[in-house]
């Protein structure tokens, strides 16, 4: 996996997460809508995105555009534990 589609696949996560919490923005994205992730500061990614997504659009398809403007600075988890491996 690329650095881009790891990159990805953390802000598609934590988009969703998202929208779990501001259910309003949920009811504005059509079914099956193409998303593409425009992250302030993340050029490279933002085009390779962009590129990757519109060459794999289905005809017709909604193109909805998600702009990342800022990011928390702190973990959303609350709690854990690890163990080690041998």
């Amino acid at each position: 996996m690329n650095k881009y589609a790891e990159f990805l696949t953390m802000v598609s996560t934590e988009f969703h997460r998202y929208l779990m919490e501001n259910q309003k923005f949920t009811d504005k994205i059509p079914a099956n809508a193409l998303i593409i992730f425009q992250v302030e500061g993340e050029e490279g990614f933002n085009n390779w995105h962009k590129e990757t997504s519109l060459k794999n659009r289905e005809t017709d398809q909604p193109v909805i555009y998600i702009y990342v403007k800022k990011w928390m600075n702190r973990s959303s988890i609350e709690e854990l534990s690890m163990t080690g491996v041998a």
